[in-house]
């Protein structure tokens, strides 16, 4: 088995649909599965899924697990030699799955790349980005950007300035679509499970990243992710725990400390 294709479902019934219906049409030429996590959904999903695609395999999780323990028990279950994360609300645009495959292929040490993702009218969206180390969280949270403006814009438009016509390595990939070499994941873990939602991938690939190998942005693999259409409406309180988890997880409880901070500061300047 060449590819996992691992879908988290929360309530999603037509995305859902419309998102494995692109896969059957537009992926070829490689050996694929496609699961479906479900994290405990009231809407008629599964039924669905069952009744028009019954060769999908599905986890059906007894609650909301959250968006990296779902994936988690996707993997669980996969057999692909890579495993492709992939949002229920995403379309593929083209041979996205075998474009990612043949890439990391060829670049055994690839850890990680995702394609380019659009809005429904082909217009770019966030696909990379520089990622949430110190100083990034320094920068973007504090007084210093004005000391050092040009570090700070640098870090602002990252995305905007790395050429999206050519294979570029990145400091990280939205989870939205994820390719990832399953032998590091088994050597690293998979997604860490103090997380609900937000950053659960920043941590991933912080760890990816760490044991030396590279993030990949691959933008032959079109996709278009309608963003924020399977969100919770508790996302703002999700990523407020989520950003202050990721700098205590990934650097020091001092530094997660620090991260709770800036964020509640900025909360009430915005008040």
């Amino acid at each position: 088995m060449d590819v996992s294709v691992v879908i988290v479902n929360y309530n999603t019934e037509k995305l859902l649909v419309d998102c494995i219906r692109s896969i059957y049409e537009k992926t070829k030429d490689i050996d694929y599965e496609i699961i479906v996590s479900d994290n405990n959904s009231s809407d008629n999903s599964i039924n669905v899924i069952k009744s028009e695609f019954p060769n999908v395999k599905i986890v059906q999780n007894s609650e909301n697990l959250g968006f990296g323990k779902a994936n988690n028990e996707g993997f669980k279950i996969a057999q692909g030699k890579y495993l492709f994360c992939l949002n229920p609300d995403t379309v593929l645009v083209n041979n996205a799955i075998k474009i990612l495959y043949d890439f990391m292929e060829q670049n055994p040490l690839s850890g990680a790349a995702g394609g380019n993702l659009f809005d429904k009218n082909m217009n770019w969206v966030h696909s990379f980005g520089y990622g949430d180390d110190i100083k990034s969280l320094l920068l973007r949270k504090t007084f210093l950007k004005f000391f050092y403006w040009k570090e700070y814009k640098k870090i602002k438009s990252y995305e905007k300035n790395i050429d999206r016509t050519k294979i570029n390595e990145v400091n990280h990939i939205t989870g939205a679509d994820l390719m990832l070499r399953k032998s590091v994941i088994d050597e690293v873990g998979g997604f860490c499970d103090k997380f609900f939602m937000y950053f659960e991938e920043t941590e991933l690939e912080f760890r990816i990243k760490n044991k030396g190998y590279k993030l990949y942005f691959v933008p032959d693999a079109k996709i278009i992710h309608l963003e924020g259409k399977s969100s919770n409406p508790k996302k703002n309180e999700f990523y407020t725990n989520s950003f202050v988890q990721y700098y205590r997880q990934c650097y020091s409880d001092a530094w997660g400390e620090i991260a709770e901070l800036l964020i509640a500061k900025r909360k009430k300047g915005n008040k």
